[in-house]
């Protein structure tokens, strides 16, 4: 199939990580794939040599402009709802089937007049997916629950040794109350112990969470990584994932630790329920609880033998339910039964 996936952003954040993760493995498997939006820098990087045609896209009027150029394809796959908008503005001209999925717990806009304007998408696509059930549950309409996957990382070392590090991958936004790592990390007494919190990831909290590290006595063990292009060797390193966001709607990061063999302390609250909370539901705290956090934080780091266990668990359930492979699968299936009538209109 030729598969257009359109995302008409200029970012790179947990989107735009799926979508090149996904059209991977799609293209992997012999589908034509291409993908408009994202950072260019970035989604060319993790897109190289894997046969994706990337197409510049930072927005709706280019990723518009482009489609009118481009051939039409078997599928449009739509990001987000400028991407949605676009999709369907297009398909008198692609006349291809769309797919939106959901990727926030709550529905389409900001206000009461956005959300109005958006209420009709779900009737003008051809299919909806949510990544999560919480996302199903918030979002509106009635999607079609397909689980994120990610892939297991080249190099996942078991037994390896580990640095005396809490690592947290997240954006650096409101949301994901970061603020919460720092106050579990100085809750926990680890930083006397020589332990470092490391926290990937870029966001308008950065200035603010510094100063929030030097009051709380801990900016000296804090490390503020950035935006991270070796996540994986991260996550190989790390002892521990911290995950503060109350409502993640899914969380690739965190699936990614499991998939790493890296034991993951969550808030217990959105997809991390799903997702870590059914592999380890001992190491969820009460969202916003930073001393509870570091209360797990502490009783882990002092027993190598339960982090053990907790990541040969957090790995049987990521190759049970979050595999790339899985899916996928449940995408080509979806993929398969929406364009089986255009196929058989076009054999009349």
């Amino acid at each position: 199939m030729h598969i257009r996936h359109l995302v008409c952003t200029d970012n790179f954040a947990g989107v735009e990580r799926y979508v090149a993760t996904t059209s991977t493995e799609l293209a992997r498997r012999g589908h034509d794939l291409e993908v408009f939006g994202g950072e260019v820098e970035a989604m060319t990087a993790s897109l190289a040599g894997t046969g994706v045609t990337f197409v510049e896209a930072p927005g709706p009027s280019a990723a518009f402009r482009a489609t009118r150029r481009a051939p039409s394809p078997d599928i449009v796959h739509a990001h987000m709802t400028g991407a949605d908008l676009v999709a369907i503005a297009t398909r008198p001209l692609t006349r291809a089937p769309v797919v939106s999925t959901l990727h926030f717990a709550r529905p389409r806009g900001h206000d009461r007049f956005t959300r109005g304007a958006y209420s009709a998408i779900p009737r003008l696509v051809t299919v909806e997916i949510a990544i999560s059930r919480f996302v199903a549950d918030n979002a509106g309409g009635r999607p079609v629950v397909i689980l994120n996957g990610v892939p297991v990382p080249a190099d996942t070392p078991t037994g390896a040794a580990r640095a005396e590090v809490v690592l947290a991958a997240q954006r650096l936004e409101s949301e994901k109350a970061t603020v919460v790592a720092l106050q579990a990390f100085a809750s926990s007494g680890l930083t006397d112990r020589g332990w470092e919190l490391h926290l990937a990831g870029e966001g308008s909290q950065r200035e603010h969470l510094e100063r929030q590290a030097a009051t709380l006595g801990i900016g000296a063990s804090t490390r503020f990584l950035g935006r991270v292009a070796d996540l994986d060797r991260r996550m190989a390193e790390a002892s521990l994932l911290l995950a503060t966001a109350p409502a993640e709607p899914f969380g690739l990061s965190v699936v990614e630790a499991m998939a790493a063999g890296l034991p993951v302390i969550a808030a217990d609250g959105g997809a991390h329920r799903e997702t870590i909370g059914s592999a380890t539901p001992e190491t969820l705290f009460p969202s916003g609880d930073a001393a509870a956090a570091g209360a797990l934080l502490r009783r882990f780091a002092d027993d190598r033998a339960a982090r053990d266990d907790l990541a040969a668990r957090g790995r049987l359930r990521h190759a049970e339910a979050f595999t790339i492979e899985a899916h996928v699968d449940a995408l080509e299936a979806l993929y398969t039964r929406i364009t089986a009538p255009r196929e058989r209109r076009g054999a009349r």
